[in-house]
């Protein structure tokens, strides 16, 4: 205690031994790996990519996605679903996130582009683009089909694009009566099943055909038979109506996580947006919990996830192609392992001293 002659000092506490401060996680960007994979996605700067693991939400950084058998975009490692948020028919619309449940990102090659399967499509104004002096629509449901276009536009069927020179008119766009090329039969696509010869294609499903001389159609299987040998002269079918003939070719991934679909009947081409990958940012990225896998939870100290699209709120951009490599800085772990040993040394030599000390004293005492 404090006295005339001397001030006090503190208690000299009992050492509980040390124990672990902190473990922080270093979420600096690591660098750009180009794998020319159309389902690879890398974060410039900062963001998450949102997944659902075994029924739990978790975050994480690598971008290194597959697709299982039914056309999820998965992590390959966990099979983790990746999740964002799906265009419909109308691939024009604009996204709400944090009002819309996000769901697991789908897609199949030579699948069909969800359009209507009626005669009937109908156009809003603000489903147009502006090139120029025109506007253009493009859908990949009309490639390969004629249609009726009021009020002057022109359809283009090798690419799906509809034309109108000026504004669209102002109550929408309504087109009828489409129809589709018509599809010619050989003999040799035929296959003898018993009396009976069968031809089956899946895009004629849930069409309508017209009158088939000695044969039959059964819309449910696009199957087409007919009672006896097929004529030497082969089949042709007209009227050909609602089956949608392109399908998806590939998919790409621009810089704001849309996913794009470039779909193909063998004549023409057309792009329709699919969806896009969901991006999470957290007010302290460090806070994050380790749950494995490359694979993050929310936490108190790591606040909610703020989801959206990237480029946007601070979110980063999407490198398309791409996955980011270890953000690890090689040579300073191997500075710090340098350092770490040298004072395990200098530890066990104090140890050794020590105990030259307790032998002399023992020498000593001899």
């Amino acid at each position: 205690s404090p006295s005339a002659n001397q001030g006090g000092t503190n208690p000299a506490q009992i050492g509980l031994g040390s124990m672990v401060s902190s473990i922080d996680q270093i979420m600096t960007p690591g660098s750009s790996q180009n794998t020319g994979k159309s389902t690879d996605a890398m974060i410039q700067g900062r963001g998450f990519f949102v997944f659902r693991n075994a029924g739990q939400i978790v975050y994480g950084r690598a971008g290194a996605f597959s697709q299982d058998q039914n056309g999820y975009l998965i992590d390959p490692g966990t099979g983790a679903f990746v999740l964002g948020q799906m265009w419909g028919a109308n691939d024009r619309e604009v996204l709400e996130w944090g009002s819309t449940p996000l769901t697991p990102l789908r897609f199949n090659i030579g699948s069909y582009p969800p359009e209507p399967e009626g005669a009937k499509i109908d156009i809003k104004p603000g489903d147009f683009v502006q090139n120029g002096s025109n506007y253009e629509y493009v859908n990949p449901a009309l490639i390969g089909a004629s249609a009726t276009v009021p009020t002057g536009g022109t359809l283009d069927p090798t690419t799906g694009k509809i034309t109108f020179t000026g504004p669209p008119p102002a109550a929408g766009v309504s087109i009828t009566n489409i129809d589709y090329d018509k599809l010619t039969l050989t003999p040799g696509d035929f296959v003898q099943k018993g009396n009976v010869y069968v031809y089956e294609n899946p895009d004629l499903v849930g069409a309508t055909l017209g009158a088939i001389t000695g044969g039959s159609f059964d819309p449910k299987t696009g199957t087409i038979t007919l009672d006896a040998a097929p004529p030497s002269a082969g089949v042709a079918i007209t009227g050909v109506d609602g089956r949608l003939r392109a399908k998806l070719d590939e998919v790409t991934i621009d810089g704001n996580g849309i996913i794009t679909g470039i779909y193909s009947n063998g004549k023409g081409s057309a792009s329709r947006r699919i969806g896009q990958l969901a991006v999470a940012n957290f007010a302290n990225d460090a806070g994050l919990q380790n749950v494995g896998n490359n694979f993050y939870s929310a936490t108190n100290n790591s606040g909610i996830a703020d989801i959206g699209a990237a480029g946007t709120a601070g979110r980063g951009n999407i490198i398309p192609n791409s996955v980011e490599m270890s953000n690890v800085d090689l040579s300073q772990e191997f500075t710090d392992m340098i350092v770490t040993q040298r004072g395990f040394q200098a530890n066990s030599r104090v140890i050794t001293v020590s105990d030259s000390l307790l032998q002399e004293l023992i020498d000593l005492k001899r």
